[in-house]
């Protein structure tokens, strides 16, 4: 930016949709970014030559030339070229094949206007204070200090090493990671990673041997507290003369792009056993059928008071407790085949109570006492209400039933700064710690009736809400479950709420 004045950033909207496309021209010319249109893979090429635009918002499916392809031509034309993938919901796999070939960012469809505009101007800061960082380094070691302030602000952590490959700086994001700067200053930098075997200082100078500007490397990181995290290392020489034979390493956190990774494993497996269990539940229930007409037919012919009626009671029974469980797996794979999330503003607060009414309402834990903790001012969150409403059900049947109908249960809500999170704690009988790995499996179950599809389904809803679920137990004690919600805050705070309340179901 020169004279104080603000560049006009210019974006590019690459989609064949003309009403989508016209709608997100004109969102962002009202926000100030002069827009280019094009409405195939053919005419985007032709455009970026010619306009050059700062930003490419960019459809996945698109006449003359599919996205993809047109991504990788872009990268190929302008290594740092900033591109935002459009993708149909429920395409996480594309999404993961452009975030490889080089996409900035990712948005689905149908898209949110505000969250254009601030991916838009995120990407472009961002990309603004990257191409300074850049040029400062080209002007020598006199604007150390700006830079180190530039790294400050960066999303990725950044280290740099010595020639012996030993830590000597780290930004506030490596710190977050790994520790204090005092604490790390002076250690070899394979302490970041868990595996012995690994020699990241070796894969550098191998791969700058084989007249590479940068090396770049998936690792298994280590945080501080132990945790692990996947991440990309992306390593260049500095070459101030102070700094000769050191190397800046820029690592970014893929958690997220492993977790798309893992949900369409997850979704595939999914859908392969479904088909399987729909068949076979479809024979059980036609054996049923006939089963449990000719069981009460037999019922009415034999003696009342017979030994016989005794028998054939006992099979009528069990012909129920299967027809049940059968109703409840059809009903689980009809839910992995059509169930679409309608995700809006939604009171967590809301959530629970629901639950609880739906829990507690018919008196059959009327045993169970409970307490609820929500914070007050609590933050609205963008979920499918119903859906959550549902997970939190399950979570809190399982709960009672764990104590038999007979104890205490809490539901704690707290928020971390990346997301809320929801315990339910109870006073049951607990899970031994071998068998906690499986309870979300399907049809996993330690009780005598049921199909064992509760957890399963609240681990699906969770998913869809972009968290997770963790589980500490202590057989005899007690079980905890925790609730991962991502958060996406709404414009406006929900009404204040009590913050505790109790009541017996």
């Amino acid at each position: 930016m020169e004279n104080g004045k603000r560049k006009l950033w210019k974006i590019m909207i690459a989609d064949d949709n003309r009403t989508v496309n016209d709608v997100m021209s004109d969102t962002l010319a009202e926000y100030g970014f002069e827009t280019v249109q094009a409405f195939d893979g053919h005419e985007t090429l032709e455009l970026f030559d010619r306009e050059n635009p700062d930003l490419v918002f960019l459809d996945y499916l698109m006449p003359r030339g599919d996205g993809l392809d047109v991504l990788k031509k872009i990268r190929k034309k302008q290594p740092d070229a900033l591109v935002v993938f459009i993708t149909g919901e429920g395409s996480e796999d594309v999404a993961v094949q452009a975030m490889k070939s080089g996409a900035s960012d990712y948005v689905t469809k149908p898209i949110s206007l505000p969250d254009l505009v601030n991916i838009a101007g995120k990407l472009l800061r961002e990309h603004e204070i990257l191409q300074e960082n850049i040029r400062l380094k080209e002007r020598g070691d006199s604007y150390k200090d700006y830079l180190v302030t530039i790294t400050e602000t960066m999303g990725e952590a950044v280290v740099t090493i010595d020639r012996k490959g030993l830590v000597q700086f780290m930004n506030s994001t490596a710190r977050k990671l790994w520790g204090d700067l005092e604490e790390m200053k002076g250690k070899p930098v394979d302490v970041l990673v868990p595996d012995p075997g690994v020699d990241i200082l070796a894969d550098i100078r191998q791969a700058f041997a084989h007249g590479l500007e940068y090396a770049e490397k998936e690792y298994a990181f280590r945080k501080a507290d132990g945790s692990i995290f996947s991440g990309l290392l992306t390593a260049s020489p500095l070459k101030s003369e102070t700094y000769a034979g050191g190397i800046a390493l820029v690592v970014r956190d893929l958690t997220d792009i492993e977790m798309m990774r893992r949900q369409i494993i997850n979704a595939e497996k999914l859908a392969s056993l479904g088909k399987v269990v729909e068949g076979v539940a479809h024979e059980i229930r036609n054996s049923l059928t006939s089963l449990g007409g000719f069981s009460r037919r037999l019922s009415k012919s034999v003696e009342q008071d017979s030994r016989q009626k005794i028998y054939v009671d006992y099979i009528i029974e069990d012909v129920k407790r299967l027809e049940a469980m059968i109703m409840d797996i059809e009903e689980y794979v009809n839910y992995t085949k059509i169930h679409r999330p309608n995700f809006s503003k939604t009171s967590i607060g809301e959530v629970i109570d629901e639950a609880l009414v739906k829990t507690f309402g018919s008196g059959k834990f009327s045993l169970v006492t409970y307490e609820v903790s929500i914070p007050e001012n609590l933050e609205e969150i963008e979920a499918d209400h119903s859906y959550l409403v549902e997970a939190f059900w399950h979570l809190f049947v399982n709960a009672c039933e764990s104590m038999q109908g007979k104890g205490s249960m809490e539901v704690d809500v707290s928020l971390h700064p990346h997301y809320l999170i929801v315990d339910v704690i109870d006073s049951g009988r607990g899970i031994p710690s071998d068998e906690i790995k499986d309870i979300f499996n399907p049809f996993y179950t330690s009780k005598v009736r049921g199909a064992g599809l509760g957890l399963s389904k609240v681990y699906m809803i969770i998913e869809e809400h972009e968290g997770f679920i963790t589980v500490s137990s202590s057989v005899g004690k007690g079980t905890r479950m925790r609730v991962f919600l991502g958060r996406k805050q709404a414009a406006r705070d929900v009404p204040p709420k009590n913050t505790g309340s109790s009541g017996k179901g």
